[in-house]
């Protein structure tokens, strides 16, 4: 009995130690979540066209509107040498609404009264040769001096084509309070409207059916000095009103004529019963983008472009020449924007003309406008 005693004591003495080890604190501890700040990211809005207030068009393309890859980065508002998170992701194709969740710092995440933060944004850098040097090391300074080279979408070759990286496009908040419980976090306006950052022409044409006089030597040309070689990625400051906040400093201007088209003959050109039907009344700037393409579609009018270029704060103006018949000195038409700063970024002009009988040709340009903007919160987007 006693030895049974024995053994019972030291089987309860060994159930206790190993009680007392396995709440020692010795058992994994859990991985501690990661600080997070997440942001709304937006694809671009349609591209505006207007002459008066007739409102946005659609993107001519779903390439247009496409996000194949984004960058963000955070940094403290006073502190901007701080950065607060960088995330990169790649191989995407969105054009709506996308939720980013960024990884952020310990050091700013313990931080018990956090500092506001302004967040850039840039979308498909790959279309960029400046694109491959944007990345974690980049600092808020760098970013706002980067720019699009002139052998991006510049002038000396106009681009047609949308590269398969997509188009450039930025986005910026600017001093952000910071909110959340631990360890997800927002910035209190955490939505980013990107904005494409670069603007586009395009020309149409047709002519009577009856049919001008042979019309040869074609060329369609924006005089010089009204691009800009470079163009900063990211504006100067929050746009006011959708227009002129490009910055200039230190951009130097595209010296030359910038050709659109060269050497076109009548016989390429469209012709139509009516060639005044195409002309801009008092459509939406959608309608009358339709309008353009329908005849385009229908073989009633040729299109060159669009051709997507810098954004300029320059009144642009160019010319249409051509030849009529033998003629050996060319009919000079001269086209241009209604008024400077018209052509930043994200916008539309379209010009369209068509040849009477005679050879004379009508010109129609419907010019941009400022954008509409958020009055009730005009300080929260850069877009």
């Amino acid at each position: 009995m006693k030895h049974i005693e024995q053994w019972l004591g030291g089987m309860l003495m060994l159930l206790l130690l190993t009680a007392c080890s396995s709440s020692s604190g010795d058992e994994p501890q859990q991985p501690k979540e990661k600080p997070m700040l997440k942001i709304l990211l937006f694809a671009p809005e349609s591209p505006i066209v207007t002459r008066g207030s007739i409102g946005d068009v659609d993107a001519s393309s779903q390439e247009e509107r496409l996000i194949h890859s984004i960058d963000v980065w955070a940094f403290e508002h006073l502190s901007p040498e701080k950065k607060v998170g960088y995330i990169h992701q790649e191989n995407l194709s969105f054009d709506g609404q996308r939720e980013i969740s960024m990884e952020i710092s310990d050091e700013f995440a313990n931080l018990t009264n956090k500092p506001n933060v302004d967040i850039y944004v840039v979308a498909n850098k790959e279309s960029l040769a400046i694109g491959s040097s944007l990345g974690k090391e980049t600092t808020m300074e760098a970013l706002k001096e980067a720019c699009i080279g002139s052998a991006d979408f510049g002038a000396a070759s106009p681009l047609s084509t949308i590269p398969a990286t997509g188009l450039p496009m930025s986005g910026l908040l600017e001093n952000q309070k910071v909110l959340g419980i631990p360890p997800v976090y927002t910035a209190k306006a955490n939505n980013v409207r990107l904005v494409r950052a670069v603007s586009k022409i395009r020309f149409a044409f047709s002519k009577s059916s009856s049919g001008p006089p042979t019309i040869s030597g074609l060329s369609i040309k924006l005089n010089a000095n009204m691009l800009p070689e470079e163009e900063y990625i990211f504006l100067e400051g929050i746009y006011p009103n959708y227009k002129s906040h490009v910055k200039t400093t230190g951009v130097t201007l595209y010296a030359e004529e910038v050709t659109f088209v060269t050497g076109e003959s009548s016989d390429n050109i469209k012709a139509c019963e009516d060639p005044a039907f195409y002309v801009y009344t008092t459509q939406t700037g959608q309608a009358y983008e339709t309008l353009i393409q329908t005849g385009i579609d229908n073989n009633e009018l040729t299109g060159f472009g669009p051709f997507y270029l810098h954004e300029s704060d320059k009144k642009l103006e160019g010319t249409i020449s051509y030849y009529i018949g033998s003629a050996k000195t060319p009919t000079v038409r001269e086209f241009e924007m209604a008024a400077a700063g018209d052509f930043t970024r994200n916008h539309t002009w379209i010009v369209y003309g068509y040849f009477l009988g005679s050879g004379e040709l009508k010109l129609n340009a419907v010019a941009v406008k400022d954008w509409d903007h958020d009055t009730e919160n005009p300080k929260v987007y850069n877009w």
